[in-house]
């Protein structure tokens, strides 16, 4: 995506949707912490509630106590009611669940049951009646008094279950607002990220140029089919470096070639265990990670093909659209050679274009009277960007290291035209 200004407007709306989720949370917590205050304010007035009741239990025992004094214990009686009853209406029933406030309900009605039970204690006191002033005293107003405590006691636990509750739907509403805001940020992403695929150049546009000037001439659609004929002719039965089964055999072959093909074969098994400089191999891609110009390419495919044994390298890539492989730089042929490398097709079938589909190495078998070939892919990020294709000597293509070494460097030519291609 290329539009300045709906990059901009992007990023925007990535940044936006960003800042409305964490000021939604920020505003969710705040509530949250404000809740838990009111919660902690709750079970406090609760809790002293609770023990002005005790108090107020315990008085009423004095009141009607033999030997105690009813002129001491009835004012006392009366002063720890009315503290109750107001510690109890202090509680804001506005801020409660319907049970809770059901709940600091039936504990005033019990205290104003409680406070007319208590008148008839002390009128039957100043009548001189005490067996029936204690048992008043114990029987109705101590049920008062116990339905009293148990209804707030109730109040705190029935309103911090319901404040959970809240809290939990509050933290789910939060993670999908988070979630949303990363699902539209990854989407920005997705959309802001260059990509290889685009549409096709027209025919008047001039060719893209790909990796550090590594320049992509168009090329008739004729000549997309014929390339590779000559010096280095891929289009040959290849061995897939996954299975490394050769490629079957002619059934009808001469007694000259049968010879030269066993002489061959116990090269090969020579080179199977063929050994390569790491050491050359991690300066090779340490310095292909620091280029910087498309003419220091040459001379570091060079050697890179010292290292893999390889008379020729060429590196392909791929057109933006995908459908054809063409030779971007090379070492080791002559510009003649490499006019008869115009393209490859990407279905195609030769191993420069199946290691392109498959991602994998393709191995291409040498013969008596031709080097042998290692084709390994270019993978980057979002795709396979092209390939390199060694031409390798004395049966070396035969070797896992030799392979090996020759994905590490492509590994890190995929960084390279990666890199390039973004900024293009």
């Amino acid at each position: 995506m290329k539009n300045l200004v709906l990059r901009l407007a992007i990023v925007v709306l990535a940044v936006a949707a960003q800042a409305a989720a964490g000021f939604f949370v920020f505003q969710t917590e705040q509530a949250q912490e404000a809740a838990r205050g009111a919660q902690a304010t709750l079970s406090r007035d609760t809790s002293r509630a609770q023990a002005l009741i005790g108090e107020l239990r315990g008085a009423l025992a004095g009141m009607v106590g033999v030997g105690q004094d009813p002129g001491f214990w009835v004012p006392k009686v009366a002063a720890l009611l009315q503290d109750s009853a107001a510690r109890v209406t202090s509680i804001d029933p506005s801020g409660l669940v319907p049970e809770a406030a059901q709940d600091r309900t039936a504990a005033l009605e019990a205290l104003a049951a409680f406070g007319r039970t208590s008148d008839r204690v002390r009128d039957l006191l100043a009548s001189d009646q005490p067996l029936t002033a204690s048992s008043l005293a114990f029987g109705q107003a101590s049920d008062h008094l116990s339905t009293a405590a148990g209804a707030i006691a109730n109040v705190a636990p029935t309103q911090a279950a319901a404040a959970e509750r809240r809290f939990a739907d509050v933290r789910l509403r939060e993670g999908y607002a988070v979630l949303g805001a990363a699902g539209v940020t990854l989407l920005a992403l997705i959309l802001l990220v260059p990509r290889f695929g685009g549409a096709a150049s027209e025919a008047a546009e001039p060719a893209p140029a790909v990796g550090l000037g590594l320049s992509l001439a168009a090329a008739p659609p004729a000549a997309a089919d014929a390339a590779g004929r000559g010096a280095f002719d891929l289009d040959i039965p290849r061995v897939s470096a996954a299975s490394g089964d050769a490629a079957g055999e002619s059934p009808h072959e001469s007694e000259e070639d049968i010879v030269g093909d066993l002489q061959r074969e116990s090269q090969l098994r020579l080179n199977t265990e063929a050994q390569v400089d790491l050491a050359e191999a991690a300066s090779l891609c340490g310095d292909l990670a620091r280029i910087k110009d498309y003419s220091e390419l040459p001379s570091l495919l060079g050697r890179a093909a010292d290292l893999l044994d390889a008379s020729g390298i060429v590196l392909w890539i791929a057109d933006p659209d995908g459908r054809h492989l063409r030779p971007a730089a090379s070492h080791g042929y002559s510009e003649h050679t490499m006019a008869k490398m115009k393209a490859f097709a990407t279905d195609a079938e030769n191993a420069v274009s199946v290691a392109f589909r498959s991602g994998r190495v393709e191995i291409v078998r040498g013969t008596r009277d031709r080097n042998g070939a290692i084709v390994s892919p270019i993978n980057a990020t979002e795709r396979c960007a092209g390939a390199m294709a060694a031409e390798v000597r004395h049966g070396a293509e035969s070797s896992r290291a030799v392979q090996a070494v020759a994905a590490i460097i492509c590994a890190q030519l995929a960084s390279l035209v990666a890199e390039t291609t973004t900024a293009t």
